[in-house]
């Protein structure tokens, strides 16, 4: 059995991401609406909400995932206030869908969707090279060098 755990990139590049919402939202607020009063009280909501999100419950959410893949089945462990295990056996996998972003090694969006009778199993923000490990321990998507191949 192997052990697989989120790319700890992506939990910087989400933090960015956040910031950079935060940011337009914040402009957007103070544009548009013209009572200061709404306007302090929003950006105090909305900082709140954002500093909460990026440094309490995302942390927590990687830290609660993790893969576990063996020769006949992976496994996903996660979630922060409620736990979720969910299992899959290679042999009833219908397709696969692996998504990379530009730059994936970098911001660890790495993503691996099977697709099974009556269901999915998702595994998010791997790092490229567990990715293709598990890929290909699956055997459904063939990898050459570091390239998906159909």
């Amino acid at each position: 059995m192997k052990q697989f755990y989120p790319d700890r990139h992506c939990l910087t590049t989400m933090r960015l991401l956040i910031t950079a919402a935060v940011v337009i939202i914040l402009f957007a607020i103070r544009y548009f609406i013209p009572v200061d009063k709404i306007v302090m009280l929003s950006i105090i909501v909305i900082i709140a909400i954002a500093c909460f999100e990026m440094f309490v419950h995302l942390p927590m959410f990687f830290n609660s995932i993790s893969y576990s893949a063996t020769s006949t089945e992976v496994t996903k462990s996660s979630g922060v206030f409620i736990k979720v295990h969910q299992s899959v056996r290679y042999s009833s996998i219908q397709y696969t869908t692996v998504i990379s972003s530009p730059f994936s090694q970098y911001t660890g969006f790495n993503f691996i969707i099977f697709f099974v009778y009556g269901g999915q199993l998702r595994l998010l923000f791997l790092k490229q090279a567990d990715a293709q490990e598990i890929i290909r321990l699956s055997g459904s998507v063939s990898v050459k060098g570091d390239k998906y191949v159909p």
